[in-house]
């Protein structure tokens, strides 16, 4: 292995492009460097990026065959693909952070050379190198804006394939992701966000809610924010309480509060609410909730839990709030 080390230590033996001058990758064991797959491309509205370059048998491409496959599986649309990184088989400990800064150059000609409306970053890798985040399970499915010279794009992170091959309950969020962003920048259907709700500040206001709400039959949703997770010792801050019309903010245990005189009136007027029969209320991971309106002394009826509800359909995806708004809402999210 020394012996073979040192045959690659000359890293001008193995790659002449002098923005690579430097690289730590140049001096590790890779049937080739600095592979500018981007070259023979063409202009495409829609690029997948992969982490680094698949070689085999002297070829280099950005997914194997089985990668490949399911991403055309999931996009009917024309696209194209390149490498975030222009070595084979590299992986993000790999890299130094003058590695990365040197191979973005790589990565900003493929941009311009492509030119896309829509860059889909496979993996955490890919991400990372064109948008400079890391932490794929939260911020897939989200929306950022890329802009180098004079084009810009729009980046949705999503899983690797390789990934979703490994682990296939992943497909389900990798196809969504990637039609929701079809949908939403290259079809342009998009919907204007509207966030209206009443800050109640005052006892008639809370008054007023409850005589709307106490006999409705329309759904209501409820959500709670508090100081902490442990209902036996920490509070509710604010209530919410959102129908297809509107939504109520109500300050319960908040600092500034203006109810610490009349916190037994609003209560009363939240069970009216709460405990109305007529209809159903959900909530999103109801248990946590439920445990701080039962300190309260509130049993809300009729609850339906949308974690639970989204587990009946698919018990192998994740089923966190923010998964379940890229799923169903992935319009309204990119107008927040």
């Amino acid at each position: 292995m020394d012996n073979l080390d040192k045959l690659f230590a000359n890293s001008e033996l193995r790659c002449s492009n002098e923005v690579c001058n430097g690289c730590s990758i140049l001096n590790k064991d890779k049937p080739a460097h600095a592979i500018m797959d981007h070259e023979n491309k063409s202009q495409s509205d829609i690029l997948f990026l992969s982490d680094s370059l698949n070689y085999k048998f002297g070829s280099a491409k950005a997914f194997n065959a089985q990668e490949l496959a399911l991403i055309e599986e999931s996009c009917k649309e024309r696209f194209e693909t390149a490498a975030s990184v222009k070595c084979p088989s590299v992986r993000e400990a790999d890299m130094k952070t003058a590695d990365f800064h040197k191979c973005r150059n790589h990565l900003e000609q493929t941009i311009l050379k492509i030119r896309p409306k829509l860059v889909f970053t496979c993996g955490n890798l890919a991400m990372k190198m064109l948008i400079k985040k890391s932490g794929i399970n939260s911020k897939r499915g989200n929306a950022y804006e890329y802009e180098i010279e004079d084009h810009k794009c729009v980046v949705v992170p999503i899983y690797h394939p390789f990934s979703v091959i490994k682990e296939p309950r992943f497909k389900h969020l990798f196809q969504k992701d990637i039609s929701n962003g079809l949908d939403t920048y290259i079809y342009g259907n998009t919907n204007k966000l509207e966030l209206n709700y009443d800050l109640l500040m005052t006892l008639e206001e809370v008054k007023a809610c409850r005589r709307i709400l106490k006999d409705t039959d329309k759904t209501l949703a409820a959500d709670v924010e508090t100081t902490g997770l442990d209902f036996t010792r920490h509070k509710i801050t604010t209530v919410s309480l959102t129908t297809h019309d509107n939504t109520w903010v109500i300050p319960i245990d908040h600092k500034d509060s203006p109810f610490k005189d009349d916190l037994d009136d609003v209560l009363d007027c939240l069970r009216d609410i709460l405990q109305n029969p007529k209809n159903k209320k959900v909530m999103h991971n109801a248990k946590f909730d439920l445990k701080f309106f039962y300190k309260y002394g509130i049993e809300p009826a009729n609850v339906y839990d949308t974690k639970l509800m989204y587990h009946t359909l698919d018990e192998n995806s994740p089923k966190g709030l923010m998964d379940l708004v890229k799923i169903y809402f992935p319009h309204e999210l990119s107008r927040l």
